[in-house]
């Protein structure tokens, strides 16, 4: 079993797809959007205006170690969007230079909750919340805190 984060936005999924892609170096990308399938749509007489065509239906972004996957969709324009919320993304990393890279990749147009900082928990620590408001949580286990 794997857990996939999903991510979803306000019309604005295509940014968020390119910003991700840059601050995990994805392996790969796919992306299908609402005009992909409308044929679909109107057999199922669901009615998708032509502003929404464009927009990410299903986004897939696989990173570098082949294994994780985040998916990304723009919020049909009829549903009711929440950004961010009360979701924490934890990204758990072998080193430091992994978590100090994608730290400084997350940060860009965010903010930053907690500075990278030892924790008593033997881990290298950092809260962001990235551009989309999505908070982060990166943490790397150590083994001496000195």
């Amino acid at each position: 079993m794997k857990l996939v984060p999903v991510l979803n936005f306000d019309g604005n999924c295509s940014e968020a797809v390119a910003f991700y892609t840059k601050v995990f170096d994805a392996k790969e990308v796919k992306i299908q959007t609402y005009g992909d399938n409308i044929e679909y749509f109107k057999k199922e007489h669901i009615e998708i205006s032509s502003k929404w065509e464009d927009k990410i239906m299903h986004a897939s972004i696989t990173l570098p170690d082949d294994a994780s996957h985040i998916f990304l969709h723009d919020k049909m324009e009829n549903g009711v969007f929440h950004s961010g919320g009360d979701t924490v993304i934890a990204l758990e990393f072998a080193t430091q230079e992994e978590l100090d890279q994608i730290y400084h990749r997350l940060k860009e147009g965010g903010t930053i909750e907690t500075p990278i900082q030892k924790m008593f928990w033997h881990a290298m620590y950092a809260v962001v919340i990235d551009k989309f408001k999505r908070r982060w949580v990166l943490n790397c286990q150590i083994v001496s805190i000195d």
